[in-house]
């Protein structure tokens, strides 16, 4: 899947913990609707996002994190994202730190 500008630049016109209802791109060029949260910078190159499919199922955990290449994002206005494992502390730590609104 891909993350594009585009997407990115609707993130961040919104509050932090709101999010956007935008996209994500499938392998075969396709929008698929997802509603992206938060956009958290690890260093210079290393991003995720925060993001749940739409539509959203109800009494489960559908946040997913997805890890990309910032720079690459800027210069190209798309990327290519990766799905970070749900049982990595990663992912737990990330979760965790987004749903107590801990990200500064």
């Amino acid at each position: 899947m891909k993350f594009t500008k585009e997407a990115f630049d609707l993130v961040l016109a919104n509050p932090k913990y709101e999010g956007a209802k935008t996209y994500l791109v499938g392998d075969n060029k396709e929008k698929l609707d997802y509603h992206i949260y938060i956009c958290v910078v690890e260093s210079g190159n290393v991003a995720c996002i925060i993001c749940e499919k739409l539509p959203k199922e109800e009494g489960t955990n559908n946040y997913e994190i997805y890890e990309f290449n910032g720079n690459k994002l800027l210069e190209h206005n798309v990327v290519r994202i990766n799905l970070l494992d749900n049982k990595t502390d990663k992912y737990k730590m990330l979760i965790d730190r987004f749903t107590n609104k801990k990200f500064g």
